[in-house]
């Protein structure tokens, strides 16, 4: 009876441990890179903003 529990819970730890591993891997690899894409799409948002009002003054809301 606790060998085939064990049995199950390697399967499960061999079938679900290999991907939790590699996501967690490449969340924290790809996390830095995460955070410099958002800084600069707002800086682009910024700067796409102030392009837009010195063309179109008149269309400030």
């Amino acid at each position: 009876m606790i060998l085939i529990e064990f049995d199950r819970l390697l399967s499960a730890a061999a079938d679900y441990g290999f991907p939790m591993l590699v996501s967690s891997y490449l969340l924290v690899r790809m996390e830095g890179r995460i955070e410099k894409l958002s800084a600069n799409i707002d800086t682009l948002t910024r700067v796409l903003q102030e392009r837009l009002v010195m063309q179109f003054p008149y269309a400030q809301q």
